[in-house]
């Protein structure tokens, strides 16, 4: 049943890059640069030029963003990893004990995974790990029921990008919203400032195709650059607190509301972990996260040693 759902996931998130690509993206770029822009190349060269250059570089950043969240994989544990965490469980397996490993094996093996610093262990002390993978399950990762297996720093499963946001593509799934808001607010300003200039005009309005397309794109833009707003704002939240969403959520569970986040390292730390140091990149769709996905720096190794 679970596998059947997660198909289903799978296909409703092909659907939806469908729309995006072959619907969408088409409309609004059809609607702008056909209908709204070259159409002032007459009366206004200057401003027809402006607001192509400034669209075509959103829409350039906006697009390559969406392919990158898309193809870039969020991050699964190591093989390494893998492998020795299931070394660990193979003896305990045959007997149907693998929350009972000997902590006399697991802590004086050399290469085991239970020996990773970690700031998140079951209630019982002992490391965390996956079930349904039999993998060793590092700090931050979740288990994702539509991919099939755990990911690093998991953030959600989008259905938008048919894809897991996690360690190795948050900062692109960042920038896509973030430009997709823009665009879209963009857009919307622009067909506006359209219809007000001929209300002014006193020009008569007649509901020809063309008018419906603007009504169309306008509606659109203005519903995604609401949504996208308030929920690209939520993630930049987020990444100032260091937080995933899955993070987030379980703050909201009465017996953790108290906890400190040990990942907080300070909005300038948190920014650099996402974005890196160098702040020429920090807004193109390139470069990868700081650090390996697995170890993870807490608050606490900042503190100073008594």
């Amino acid at each position: 049943m679970a596998d059947k759902w997660s198909d289903q996931i799978r296909a409703c998130g092909l659907f939806f890059i469908s729309i995006v690509v072959l619907m969408v993206i088409p409309l609004v770029y059809h609607c702008f640069v056909f209908l709204t822009a070259i159409p002032l190349w007459e009366s206004s060269p200057w401003s027809c030029v402006i607001l192509l250059v400034c669209f075509h570089v959103l829409f350039i950043l906006l697009i390559v963003s969406y392919w990158m969240v898309i193809m870039t994989d969020a991050g699964g544990v190591p093989y390494e990893l893998d492998e020795a965490w299931i070394s660990e469980l193979n003896l305990a397996h045959r007997f149907g004990l693998e929350a009972e490993v000997s902590e006399r094996v697991s802590e004086n093996a050399e290469n085991s995974p239970l020996t990773v610093p970690s700031a998140e262990r079951k209630l019982d002390g002992r490391q965390r790990y996956c079930r349904k993978c039999r993998k060793f399950k590092p700090d931050r990762a979740h288990h994702c029921k539509y991919c099939g297996r755990c990911v690093l720093k998991m953030d959600h499963h989008c259905p938008w990008v048919n894809n897991c946001i996690g360690y190795c593509n948050y900062k692109f799934f960042i920038l896509f919203c973030s430009y997709a808001t823009i665009t879209s607010f963009y857009v919307a300003v622009t067909i506006f400032t359209g219809f007000v200039a001929l209300l002014i005009e006193g020009r008569p309005l007649q509901f020809t195709i063309v008018e419906f397309e603007y009504v169309v794109v306008f509606c659109l833009m203005m519903a995604v650059t609401v949504v996208l707003t308030g929920f690209t704002g939520f993630h930049y939240m987020l990444l100032l607190k260091n937080m995933s969403t899955i993070e987030h959520v379980e703050k909201r569970d009465p017996t953790k509301k108290d906890q400190v986040n040990p990942f907080d390292l300070g909005r300038e730390r948190n920014w650099y972990q996402v974005f890196g140091p160098n702040p020429w990149i920090w807004f193109l769709p390139v470069g990868a996260p700081a650090g390996d996905g697995v170890h993870w720096e807490t608050s606490e190794s900042l503190q100073p040693q008594v």
